[in-house]
C-alpha cells in the first residue's frame, strides 16, 4: 500500500512525502501439496466430499514412511476406492506425447489417463513423506531412489487403466525421437503386459511426426492374441 502527504515549510518548501507499506500476499507462500490436490480435483469438477475422501486415502499410501518403501501395491486401495469409470474404448495409452495430450479433446474421442480424476490432479507433480513424519515433501529427494511415492502411483495407475481398455486400443507415439517405444517407459513395463484377450482386441499403433504442427499417422494395426501381437 503507498500512501502521500504533502508537507509545506513556511508556504514555500513542499516536500512530498511516500510511505510504502508491504503487505504480505499469500501468492508468495507456496502452495501446499495437500491443497494443491484439492484445488486440481475441483478443477477436474469432483464433488468436495469425493475430493476429501480420495486424498485421506492417497495420502495413506506413503505418509509417515519412507520413500524407497512405498510400493505400488500401496496405492491398490486408492484405486480400489477410484476405479477407472470413463468408457473402456476410449482408452489412449503414450509414450514420450505428453506435450501432445493437450491436443486430445477431453473426453470426445480419447481418455489419456492424465484426463481422468486420479491422472489429472497428480500429473506434473512429485511427492513422498519421511519416516514417522506426518508430512508430504515435495523436493526432489521424493524421487532419488528406484522405488518411490511418485513412481508406484504411476505403475499402479498404469497398470488399473490398461486392465480398464477394452476393444481398439490406441497407443500415441513420438516418431521424432530414435526410440518411440523405449523398453524402459511405464507403457512398456506397466502397459502392454497388461492388455488381455479377447477384452481387448487390436492394439493401434499412432506415430506423430512433426512437420508444420503435428500430423497423426496410425503405421499398423496389431491384432491382439494371448499372449502375443500379431500384426497386419
Amino acid at each position: 500500500m503507498v500512501s502521500r502527504k504533502v508537507l509545506s515549510i513556511d508556504g514555500a518548501i513542499t516536500f512530498v512525502v511516500v510511505v510504502v507499506v508491504l503487505v504480505p500476499s499469500v501468492l508468495l507462500i507456496p502452495e501446499k501439496f495437500e491443497d494443491t490436490f484439492m484445488r486440481k480435483c475441483s478443477e477436474f469438477k469432483e464433488k468436495k466430499e469425493i475430493c476429501e475422501k480420495a486424498w485421506v486415502i492417497f495420502e495413506k499410501a506413503y505418509v509417515g514412511k519412507d520413500p524407497d518403501t512405498v510400493t505400488p501395491d500401496k496405492y491398490n486401495d486408492l484405486f480400489d476406492e477410484f476405479p477407472f469409470k470413463y468408457p473402456c474404448e476410449k482408452s489412449l495409452l503414450w509414450s514420450k506425447t505428453g506435450h501432445l495430450l493437450k491436443l486430445v479433446e477431453k473426453g470426445k474421442c480419447y481418455v489419456p489417463i492424465v484426463h481422468t480424476m486420479l491422472g489429472y490432479v497428480l500429473d506434473g507433480l512429485i511427492w513422498c513423506g519421511k519416516k514417522n513424519s506426518p508430512k508430504t515433501f515435495t523436493d526432489d529427494t521424493c524421487v532419488a531412489t528406484d522405488i518411490n511415492p511418485f513412481i508406484s502411483f504411476w505403475t499402479t495407475a498404469s497398470i488399473r487403466y490398461t486392465q480398464h481398455a477394452c476393444k481398439e486400443v490406441k497407443v500415441l507415439l513420438n516418431g521424432d525421437v530414435t526410440d518411440p517405444y523405449d523398453i524402459d517407459s511405464f507403457l512398456s513395463n506397466s502397459e502392454v503386459p497388461y492388455l488381455e484377450h479377447p477384452r481387448v482386441t487390436k492394439l493401434a499403433v499412432i506415430l506423430a511426426v512433426e512437420k508444420e504442427g503435428y500430423d497423426f499417422i496410425f503405421i499398423s494395426y496389431g491384432r491382439l492374441l494371448p499372449h502375443r501381437f500379431e500384426t497386419k
